[in-house]
């Protein structure tokens, strides 16, 4: 490898920007804080690299507006003194006005807002890390309000912790305009109560994301929002939709979810990616997996186990564009209730014991028609190297196309199946080429997930495989297998996730 030569500027420029942070940091003072006025004192006064710190008590009523001046070498935290001894309460809330600014170790409790979200990250490349959040509600249901909202760009949420919200509104979300690239990773969301009910309870998804693409924009942008190393437990919010996607290019990836009702869901948008998430339903009624609609989605290396529906669902979309009956009422005055799915990429993928189908294509064809003209099937997908393993209830489900006017009017594109194996107990509905029926040989690992026995017939069996990583981190080497876990003995990166794994550090 040749060394990187830099001329006398880069020179230059390198050893100012070194000189620039050492600096900062050689200058960096402690603000130490007692009370609400001298904490926005300290916004005032603090220099870039200064640290402020709350001391540990109660806070009540503390509407904190951190606005102060940091820079990108530079940033300015405000801090606990304690991790999780400074308690806020009442109508305590926070908000990033300003760019560069860290919060660390704060516990938001027992206290309620009446509108807007309890942290607001309205400024850009800010991060809160080691905070929690916990049973922040209102006293009546229908006051509607965010715990965490992003309306800026480049800002983290990291091992923080999020226990029962029980009003209306989703728990995190995301803007529709000039809010990418934010991240939420290594927190732990748990015991979100389902409220049934509660007539209005839809709208209580524990992500919200919305962005470019949530009005069906044909544009190249997008969220860019990542969801990753994320723990839920009992989540259950509205009880649909733990993560609802609702614009373009979005990640969710590596995050466990156990017993939650609702499922991981591209709602609207495009070219959203679910990696490598154990989903276990553990037979709770509601739960799900992997939901879509929209185009050019990835769906890989996913392991999805005992929830009570379909483990991979494909929407049928709505045709839009004219009325094919006098009897159709649009849900939406501007846009289709869901988008068709089209282009996406459904890949070593492992689901075992689902209550419905494996993978179901086309779930909800023809549902209230005339009046919705959800007609559209699913086309030109890839659905490649599955392995379904199912005790008696169909792998795969493919919605047959009603030729019967005006339906007739439609012609649509094969799915591609390639290299998937399936067992499910009994003769399948679904029959094709590419979809081996045959017993996996599965067996119990230590981890509780079913992986493959030395003598699995999916071992070295995938087809036209792009994934050369798989669920847990090992490389798949020249010949892979089907299914979303390799047949090696290597270490693993990626395993399920247990409440020691994520959250803060004070909180274990």
């Amino acid at each position: 490898m040749k060394a990187i030569k830099l001329g006398n500027f880069g020179r230059v420029g390198l050893l100012l920007c070194v000189g620039l942070a050492l600096t900062a940091t050689l200058s960096a003072e402690e603000l130490k804080v007692s009370n609400l006025s001298q904490l926005t004192a300290s916004f005032a006064s603090a220099e870039p690299g200064d640290t402020i710190v709350m001391k540990d008590g109660v806070w009540r009523d503390a509407v904190i507006d951190f606005n102060a001046a940091a820079t990108a070498l530079a940033p300015i935290t405000l801090r606990a003194e304690t991790s999780g001894k400074v308690k806020l309460t009442g109508s305590s809330s926070l908000i990033f006005s300003k760019p560069y600014l860290n919060v660390e170790g704060l516990l938001f409790e027992g206290g309620a807002i009446e509108e807007g979200s309890v942290i607001t990250f309205n400024s850009d490349h800010c991060t809160l890390n080691q905070t929690a959040i916990i049973n922040y509600n209102p006293e009546k249901f229908e006051t509607q309000y965010y715990w965490v909202m992003f309306n800026g760009n480049a800002n983290k949420v990291l091992n923080s912790y999020f226990e029962g919200k029980t009003n209306k509104g989703p728990l995190i979300g995301n803007a529709d305009l000039n809010a990418r690239y934010n991240i939420v990773s290594r927190s732990h969301f748990k015991d979100m109560p389902y409220v049934p009910e509660e007539p209005n309870g839809n709208g209580r998804e524990i992500f919200r994301i919305w962005g470019y693409g949530h009005a069906d924009e044909t544009g190249d942008d997008g969220a860019y929002f990542t969801i990753e190393y994320n723990l839920f437990e009992r989540a259950h919010g509205e009880g649909a939709e733990i993560v609802s996607l609702k614009s373009n290019y979005n990640i969710v990836r590596f995050n466990t979810v156990r017993g939650t009702r609702g499922g991981l869901v591209g709602r609207r948008g495009k070219f959203n990616t679910f990696e490598g998430n154990f989903i276990l339903g553990e037979g709770l009624n509601g739960t799900t997996g992997i939901r879509l609609a929209g185009s050019h989605h990835r769906v890989i290396n996913n392991y999805i186990s005992h929830v009570e529906q379909d483990g991979i669902r494909l929407i049928s979309g709505e045709y839009f564009a004219a009325p094919l009956t006098d009897k159709w009422t649009p849900k939406k005055k501007v846009l289709a209730k869901y988008l068709q799915v089209t282009h996406s990429y459904i890949a070593h993928n492992t689901l075992i014991d689902v209550g419905e189908s494996a993978i179901n294509l086309a779930h909800g064809y023809k549902a209230g028609w005339p009046g919705l003209q959800q007609v559209l099937l699913p086309e030109k997908n890839v659905i490649a190297n599955n392995l379904i393993y199912q005790f008696g209830n169909e792998a795969i489900e493919m919605a047959i196309q009603d030729k019967a006017a005006p339906l007739e009017l439609f012609n649509f594109d094969e799915n591609t199946f390639v290299g998937n194996i399936a067992f499910a107990g009994k003769n399948p509905s679904f029959q094709s080429v590419e979809v081996t029926f045959v017993d996996p040989k599965l067996k119990a690992s230590n981890s509780g997930l079913l992986m493959l026995s030395n003598n699995s017939p999916a071992i070295d069996a995938a087809t036209s495989s792009y994934l050369a990583i798989d669920l847990h981190g090992k490389h798949r080497g020249e010949k892979r297998d089907v299914g979303a876990i390799e047949f090696a003995d290597k270490a693993q990166i990626h395993r399920p996730l247990v409440a020691a794994n994520v959250g803060p550090n004070w909180m274990k």
